[in-house]
């Protein structure tokens, strides 16, 4: 195979990834699209250079050369500073879950207890079990399954009793606001040297546009977060704190051990996707919320159930249907990935069920869904949980998934 051959193999299957997802429903609750502003701001020529830094000055560069780079990552992190009320940005981890993992083991002591949200990403858990033996006692919290959220009264108890140094809240399948307030009021009480670690990653989107909860209002010592779901921005993680002493801490735990260079690439594009929320965030979050809870309305009237349906569904851009009327999660998910519409599995909770699928509309509002798509959207769902075939439903899905083709809410 000639050079030329390999690059023609090679750019036809990216034409065909390309043709593919533009005739499905993306209702992936973590992927995102970003902007033509954003996606324009990715720069390759920061790509190929070093910024690494110790601590928190980011003008301290160990590498030579970065001038430039450095003031880029400065203005980057004054737009973040901005955008969420924070003290300290760092932008080093290269997704939410190092963010969370290098969090953790930063602010925790060998011994320490952790409580954490086990549907979640239990980062005390994984430093616990990781071939490094980190001696850490990871305690899950207590879930409240029909209203999909922390089972308060119970966690307080947990914290009088195990005193513990850090509590990690936040879920993969985040629904609903989560009590931040209580939980912290309780850990000052029973450890005042404990920490809060409020993981962001699904709903910082909407944190940003006002819509969901403001978590250092509310008590949170550091947020933890990607910057791709909601946000819509570059991948990547993050950690925000307004505590100097915190900040410092992370930074040690984030280089050397698990970060060198941070893919300064994505930098600019981070500071493009701030800039969009500032000037259009509320918007987009209110959009956001609005379709999620159209399409969770669009479902239960065909008789699907819904996780938090007495609730409103929803208050983020997930939803959770729970399937068990019509089969096993995995198996319905690729079914529908078949049918080109785009989902995924989800845990449930025993009191709820056993088979769930976990769905988001951040995506397909990102290009234009309305609450008017819900009833069309869900048409397409339900005939596929029924058994429609492929071959009937992809032309369907298709020409649905056609209607969204302009990118809304970025700056001009």
């Amino acid at each position: 195979m000639t050079q030329n051959t390999k690059v023609q193999k090679l750019t036809s299957l990216l034409d065909k990834h390309q043709a593919y997802r533009d005739t499905c429903l993306n209702l992936i609750a973590s992927e995102n699209t970003p902007s033509p502003l954003v996606e324009g701001l990715f720069d390759e020529r920061l790509a190929r250079r070093y910024g690494n830094y110790s601590g928190v000055d980011i003008y301290q560069r160990n590498y030579k050369g970065n001038r430039y780079i450095a003031e880029i990552e400065g203005y980057t992190q004054e737009l973040a500073k901005e955008l969420f009320d924070a003290g300290h940005v760092d932008f080093r981890p290269l997704s939410g879950n190092i963010a969370g993992i290098a969090t953790t083991f930063a602010l925790a002591k060998p011994g320490d207890t952790a409580l954490e949200v086990h549907n979640g990403h239990h980062y005390a858990q994984k430093l616990l079990s990781s071939p490094l033996k980190i001696e850490l006692q990871s305690i899950p919290i207590p879930w409240d399954g029909h209203r999909s959220n922390i089972d308060l009264e119970a966690t307080l108890e947990l914290i009088a009793k195990h005193e513990p140094r850090i509590v990690n809240i936040g879920s993969g399948v985040f629904l609903f606001p989560q009590p931040v307030r209580e939980l912290k009021n309780a850990m000052r009480q029973a450890n005042p040297d404990s920490y809060l670690i409020y993981d962001a990653s699904h709903v910082i989107g909407l944190i940003a546009g006002g819509r969901f909860q403001s978590p250092f209002d509310e008590g949170a010592d550091v947020i933890i977060s990607s910057t791709h779901k909601t946000l819509a921005g570059p991948q990547g993680g993050m950690v925000l704190t307004n505590d100097a002493s915190i900040a410092d801490r992370v930074a040690k735990g984030v280089y050397p051990l698990l970060m060198s260079n941070h893919h300064l690439n994505r930098l600019p594009a981070l500071a493009g996707t701030f800039m969009e929320w500032m000037e259009c965030g509320a918007a987009q979050a209110d959009a956001i919320v609005t379709n999620a809870k159209a399409l969770g309305q669009a479902l239960a009237e065909r008789g699907v159930p819904i996780l938090g349906a007495e609730l409103g569904f929803t208050e983020s851009h997930t939803l959770i249907l729970i399937v068990d009327a019509y089969g096993e999660g995995g198996t319905l998910a690729n079914h529908l990935e078949a049918c080109h519409i785009i989902v995924g599995a989800a845990g449930l909770s025993p009191e709820v069920g056993t088979s769930g699928l976990r769905m988001g509309v951040q995506e397909v509002t990102r290009w234009g869904m309305t609450p008017t798509d819900a009833p069309d959207i869900a048409e397409c769902i339900v005939s596929a949980l029924s058994g429609g075939t492929p071959e009937v439903l992809k032309p369907q899905v298709a020409k649905v998934a056609r209607r969204f083709n302009n990118i809304q809410f970025t700056v001009e």
